[in-house]
C-alpha cells in the first residue's frame, strides 16, 4: 500500500485563502472561525490545528500575501538583473502594483492593531515587514553608489522616506477612490531614478 500523501501544506493553504476572504469582507472583529472554517470547507477542529486564532489566523495572513507579493522568489529574480538601476525600476514597479492590492489589507491591519490586545505583537509584526523591504532597498540604493550608478545618498534616509511615500498612495486610496495610483506611482519611480543616477540632470 502506497503511503497517504501529506496534504498539511495544501490545507494550510486552503485555510488561508478562505480567512483572507473573510477578513477583507467582513473585517477583523467580525470575522468569525466558523465563518472561516465554512469559507474553507474544513471543520472548525481543522483551523485550530493548523493556527491557534484569529489572531494567529490573521497574521499568517499577512505574512503569507507579503511573502508571495515580496519574498524571497521576487528578491531572488532581482539579483539576476545587471545593474542596480534596472533593479531599483523592478521592485518600484512591484511596489506600485502592490499598492492596489495591500490597500484591503493595510485597512485590516490598522483594524486588528487598533482593536487587538496585542497590539505590540501587531507593531513588530508590521515593523519586521517594513525592515526587510527596506534592507533589499537600502542594499540596491548602495550597490549603485558603489559601481557608480548612483549619485552618493543617505540611502537608509531615502528608502524609509520612499516607502512612507508609497504607503501614503495606498492610503490615500481609500480615501479618494479615483486616485490613480499606478500614474502617481510610476512618475514617483521615474523621479526616484531621475534623481539619482549619474549625468542626469
Amino acid at each position: 500500500m502506497s503511503p497517504r500523501p501529506d496534504v498539511s501544506a495544501e490545507r494550510r493553504r486552503q485555510i488561508l485563502q478562505a480567512a483572507q476572504t473573510c477578513f477583507m469582507r467582513s473585517g477583523y472583529n467580525k470575522t468569525t472561525m466558523d465563518e472561516i472554517a465554512a469559507a474553507s470547507g474544513l471543520s472548525k477542529g481543522s483551523l485550530y490545528w493548523y493556527f491557534e486564532g484569529k489572531d494567529d489566523l490573521l497574521q499568517a495572513v499577512f505574512l503569507d500575501f507579503f511573502e508571495k507579493e515580496l519574498g524571497y522568489e521576487q528578491v531572488a529574480a532581482l539579483e539576476q538583473l545587471p545593474t542596480a538601476a534596472a533593479k531599483l525600476q523592478t521592485i518600484l514597479q512591484m511596489m506600485v502594483g502592490l499598492g492596489e492590492k495591500v490597500q484591503g489589507l493595510f485597512n485590516l491591519f490598522l483594524e486588528y492593531w487598533a482593536s487587538s490586545t496585542r497590539r505590540e505583537d501587531a507593531a513588530n509584526l508590521w515593523t519586521s515587514m517594513l525592515v526587510q523591504y527596506k534592507n533589499v532597498l537600502v542594499g540596491i540604493i548602495e550597490e549603485g553608489i558603489r559601481n557608480g550608478e548612483f549619485r552618493p545618498v543617505d540611502a537608509e534616509g531615502l528608502v524609509w522616506a520612499m516607502m512612507a511615500a508609497y504607503d501614503g498612495l495606498t492610503v490615500y486610496l481609500s480615501l479618494v477612490p479615483d486616485l490613480d495610483i499606478q500614474r502617481a506611482g510610476q512618475t514617483l519611480a521615474e523621479t526616484l531614478l531621475d534623481g539619482l543616477l549619474v549625468g542626469k540632470e
